[in-house]
């Protein structure tokens, strides 16, 4: 990063000098491309994990480039609540390229691929030697993406019946990669459900403490009931077996 730091601040001082020759010269330049090629996409799966290893996330981004575009570099930021946690290559006009993540590090979560900071190159008509010139820009690109690094959940239900009464007890955990196994998982806005017909009707909606919730329900006829919870930022989707009572 440092060398293509210092190559951009060499490259930038040969233009200017070239420039200010071209107008001593007189020569005026044809109106160039602002930016030559704009990234206008990125293409990255989220990806739920189940162990602490590292994992390489492929990340594609599409272009569009203007008539006078002749070639472009990026360095593409990878960030997690704002700090750098990799970053991408795009060479020329399309990029295919892997992220390393590493989920017990890094952290799960939230994950964005850009802002990109572009140097390019473009063709200008130099009127005075009748002949195309080749100029140089630098720009930030803030076209982002963002994807998720999640922990696999998983959930459990049983029923206790007195009478009418029945106790339903779920259970959660997630996978923490920073932990090496799982651990209790706090879930929000998790349902306790019951199967009506084909459906599943929810009973009531709850936040789990200590991975754990509880519900009491009447009712004198036998049901199947689930624990469903939905996915978080940094947690899976999961839906617990039934069980019947």
């Amino acid at each position: 990063m440092m060398q293509f730091s210092t190559l951009r601040r060499i490259r930038n001082t040969v233009v200017t000098l070239v420039a200010a020759g071209a107008l001593a010269l007189g020569t005026v330049p044809a109106h160039a491309s602002e930016r030559p090629i704009d990234i206008t996409g990125y293409s990255v799966s989220s990806i739920t994990v189940t162990d602490y290893n590292c994992r390489n996330v492929t990340v594609k981004a599409s272009t569009k480039i203007k008539g006078d575009y002749e070639d472009a570099y990026a360095s593409i930021d990878v960030t997690k609540r704002g700090g750098v946690v990799t970053w991408l290559s795009l060479d020329n006009r399309k990029i295919s390229n892997r992220a390393f993540i590493c989920p017990s590090s890094d952290g799960l979560g939230a994950y964005r691929v850009g802002p990109a900071e572009v140097s390019a190159t473009y063709s200008v008509w130099n009127s005075y030697w009748e002949d195309y010139d080749t100029e140089y820009v630098d720009y930030t690109d803030r076209t982002s993406k963002t994807f998720y690094v999640r922990g696999k959940a998983k959930s459990s239900i049983t029923a206790k019946r007195s009478g009418r009464k029945v106790t339903l007890t779920a259970k959660a955990q997630v996978y923490a990669p920073d932990r090496y196994g799982y651990i209790k998982y706090n879930a929000k806005n998790a349902k306790f459900q019951v199967k009506s017909g084909s459906k599943w009707k929810t009973l009531k909606t709850v936040n789990l403490k200590k991975g754990t919730a509880k519900l009491t329900v009447t009712q004198s006829r036998k049901k199947s009931y689930r624990l469903s919870i939905p996915t978080a930022t940094w947690a899976s989707s999961t839906n617990s077996h039934s069980v019947t009572k």
